[in-house]
């Protein structure tokens, strides 16, 4: 997995809350797998073949933005499971829009950093 690959997952992410809260996804998400941060593909890369950037201060800026972002996204989950599709919404409008932009802003800084050493 390259950076922008991992830019472009994150972002798809969106649309999948999305539909999963339309009831046109095709997905069966559970919020007790979408918050963990090591089962999607960013997350497995992280925790493997990205530890090498472990020493980079921006690695440990990630991994936590990284987690947050799946807590957010798990609780968009959580609020379709528990028919409560506007607060769905307002959730994925909110907390995560705002943690996906995070997310994404530290896999760049991430990038940056890797590119000087």
């Amino acid at each position: 997995m390259n950076f922008d690959d991992a830019i472009a997952a994150h972002i798809k992410w969106k649309v999948r809350l999305s539909q999963f809260i339309d009831g046109t996804s095709t997905e069966k998400l559970q919020s007790a797998a979408v918050c963990k941060d090591n089962l999607c593909d960013l997350g497995k890369w992280i925790y493997g073949e990205g530890v090498k950037y472990k020493p980079l201060p921006h690695y440990q800026d990630l991994v936590k933005k990284h987690a947050n972002f799946h807590v957010c996204a798990g609780d968009v989950v959580k609020k379709v499971e528990g028919n409560d599709k506007t607060g769905a919404k307002a959730a994925l409008g909110g907390a995560f829009a705002n943690a996906s932009k995070e997310t994404v802003t530290a896999i760049m800084d991430l990038k940056k950093e890797a590119a000087k050493g």
